[in-house]
């Protein structure tokens, strides 16, 4: 595979991105989320799950860095067709895969309503948001750069954010509430501070960021960026194991999508797009972009994966919860490794269509 003309730093961002969603439901497939949040083990799986949540939010914000000049076009459109045959693809493997090894009752009509309705292939939700963000794109960027100078899209930029992150950030206290601050995990209600209507446009928000840093370039040096990385998994992981004290972990609009991790994906990114890649040794750029190439499929595919690994083998042996996060090492790398195998045989499968079709 030629390398030359390939972005290595896209390539690298895209394979972080891909590990990390295996990494993220590592600690959904082991029981995290089903035990109380106390103590030194849960303490570092907070800040585990903060280290990784930056998973979805990289490939959004690489949407933006990639595709921030297309236009309206025929060949556009059909840019979507290979994802969606992966998807598809992904889809059918999933319900053989449910039908015949979980013994799931799959018809011909549940299978399409499945696809269909993003159902079929469980982690299929992100191709139901691309397939929306897709069909927009053309358009935010007249509007990206419609505006006249660098000033302006700043104010963009910030402007997405207010209206998607701060919301999810500063609603989530009660000053109504004497003495809330003692034991915020019982809190049932909380007291709005900023509108949140637009939260659910937080897609957009990362998909400017990444045209902004595709246009201007990373605004915070590597160094920098690191340090603010480091210093805000840590404090954004401290602080959802101080919310959740004492109970299951509680999922509040900071610590999902467009919530803090808005902040940790954008220092994230920043700093492996200043990654000096130029040294790297052929083989590692060609790695980096076969992973990279087939990142779509091993995320859809990696379902398959966690039944395998975690349901029927790991979580037998290791019935203790907090005991689990230790072998990390071991069992998040198996996962990824069975799903780059499986996704190869998609792309495989993709490319004989492919030829079928042209023979045609």
């Amino acid at each position: 595979m030629e390398t030359k003309e390939r972005n290595v730093n896209a390539d690298l961002i895209r394979c972080v991105a891909v590990f990390s969603v295996v990494s993220v439901h590592f600690l959904k497939n082991t029981g995290f989320y089903g035990v109380p949040v106390e103590g030194g083990v849960m303490l570092f799986q907070c800040i585990f799950r903060s280290f990784f949540m930056v998973c979805v939010p990289l490939f959004m914000i690489l949407t933006g860095y990639l595709m921030w000049q297309k236009t309206l076009s025929r060949r556009y459109y059909r840019g979507i067709c290979k994802t969606l045959e992966i998807y598809v693809l992904a889809s059918i493997a999933c319900l053989l895969f449910k039908k015949f090894a979980l013994g799931y009752h799959v018809t011909w009509a549940s299978a399409i309503l499945g696809i269909l309705d993003f159902d079929a292939a469980n982690y299929a939700w992100y191709i139901e948001m691309y397939i929306g963000l897709f069909l927009m794109i053309p358009f935010l960027n007249l509007a990206y750069h419609g505006l006249k100078d660098k000033r302006q899209k700043q104010i963009l930029v910030l402007t997405m954010m207010a209206l998607t992150l701060l919301p999810k950030i500063l609603n989530n206290f009660n000053f109504t509430t004497p003495g809330w601050w003692a034991a915020p995990s019982q809190l049932e209600s909380y007291d709005p501070l900023v509108p949140a209507f637009f939260t659910a446009m937080y897609p957009i928000t990362y998909y400017f960021i990444g045209a902004y840093l595709r246009e201007f370039g990373a605004p915070l040096g590597r160094r920098l960026s690191l340090l603010l990385w480091i210093l805000s998994v840590l404090a954004f992981g401290c602080y959802n194991y101080y919310r959740s004290f004492g109970v299951n972990f509680i999922w509040g609009s900071n610590n999902t999508w467009g919530g803090e991790n808005l902040i940790t994906a954008s220092l994230l990114f920043m700093l492996l797009l200043g990654v000096r890649t130029g040294g790297w040794p052929r083989a590692v750029k060609r790695t980096l972009a076969f992973v990279s190439g087939i990142s779509l499929g091993l995320y859809l595919i990696s379902w398959i994966s966690d039944i395998i690994i975690y349901d029927n083998c790991f979580n037998l042996l290791v019935p203790e919860v907090e005991r689990r996060i230790f072998y990390y090492p071991l069992v998040a790398p198996a996962v990824f490794l069975l799903s780059m195998l499986f996704a190869v045989i998609l792309y495989l499968v993709q490319a004989a269509f492919g030829r079928l079709k042209s023979l045609k």
